[in-house]
């Protein structure tokens, strides 16, 4: 019998790691207030600061923001923020700021003589595992290529804010995977957890408006209810039920903040009973009703502790 050649020429079967990049946002803003006394949010965001003058603190250490660092944030990170020796807010927050693509050179160069900063953005997702790293900081010194690329980020904002053409698209992708490059492979390294949690953590977060019973969910799992309850609770640290509404409640904010899809429609896609139920565990969870997080959601933040 004719052996058919498929392309490749070995028998080994390989596997890789299997992530999906998706892009939130990329924006680029003029800030005169950029005080929060916490900000945390399910998502990795890199900024960089065209000028100096801005600050993040996280457990106690300050970072001032240079020109010529990137900073990765993984999600979940608590961490606060303010430019010059401007005043943290108890309650809330203070911003003040806009698009750049709204200005003209002229009234840009007259908001960075009066204390503006121009400051870049960039919101993505990994999905699981690589959403569920260490929170943290890091701070990344631009190389040439970084430095570039960057530029090229910025000079295509200043004219473009809705529509990215796939050279761009590539060199934010590029942006992206050169930091967690950066990060190290230990920081990758995760500890070996039991197949069957993860192939059910990948289900949930990947059908998150579907109606999830721990019985469905052990069935899918090939096991006792009981027994898979027990040995998800042993490797994730919480109860299988408190998990879902967990990312129930991370994926609402991800489409709040990053789609125009309606309240209601949010509510149905992320596997809530309808708005009103929607709106009293969103409440309960994060503090804000969803039409208040929606509106100003990306200044407000919440406490990744609110969501344990």
């Amino acid at each position: 019998m004719k052996q058919i050649y498929t392309g490749d020429p070995s028998e080994i079967i390989q596997s890789f790691p299997n992530f999906n990049l998706q892009m939130l946002c990329c924006r680029y803003w003029w800030v005169k207030n950029w005080e929060h006394k916490k900000l945390s949010f399910p998502f990795w965001r890199i900024y960089n600061n065209a000028q100096k003058g801005g600050f993040m603190e996280y457990k106690r250490q300050v970072y001032e923001m240079a020109p010529d660092t990137l900073y990765l944030i993984t999600p979940n990170t608590d961490y606060s923020s303010r430019l010059y020796d401007h005043a943290i807010p108890e309650d809330g927050y203070n911003l003040r700021g806009g698009r750049i693509s709204d200005t003209t050179e002229n009234e840009r160069d007259k908001l960075l003589k009066n204390g503006a900063i121009e400051h870049l953005f960039i919101h993505f997702t990994l999905g699981y595992p690589y959403d569920h790293v260490a929170p943290g900081i890091f701070p990344f010194r631009m190389n040439g290529h970084l430095e570039d690329n960057i530029v090229l980020l910025r000079n295509y904002l200043v004219k473009n804010v809705a529509q990215f053409n796939f050279t761009i698209f590539l060199t934010i992708q590029s942006i992206i995977c050169e930091l967690l490059f950066s990060m190290g492979e230990e920081k990758w390294s995760y500890p070996m957890k039991d197949v069957r949690i993860t192939k059910i953590i990948r289900h949930i977060e990947n059908n998150i408006g579907d109606d999830f019973t721990n019985e469905s969910l052990a069935n899918i799992a090939n096991m006792a209810t009981n027994a898979f309850s027990r040995l998800f609770k042993y490797y994730v640290g919480e109860t299988l039920q408190n998990f879902i509404k967990k990312k129930r409640i991370q994926r609402a904010c991800l489409l709040l903040l990053h789609s125009d899809q309606s309240i209601d429609a949010i509510a149905e896609k992320t596997g809530f009973a309808n708005r009103y139920h929607f709106t009293r565990i969103f409440s309960l969870v994060t503090g804000y009703t969803p039409a208040k997080y929606k509106k100003e959601g990306i200044l407000l933040g919440f406490s990744s502790d609110s969501l344990s």
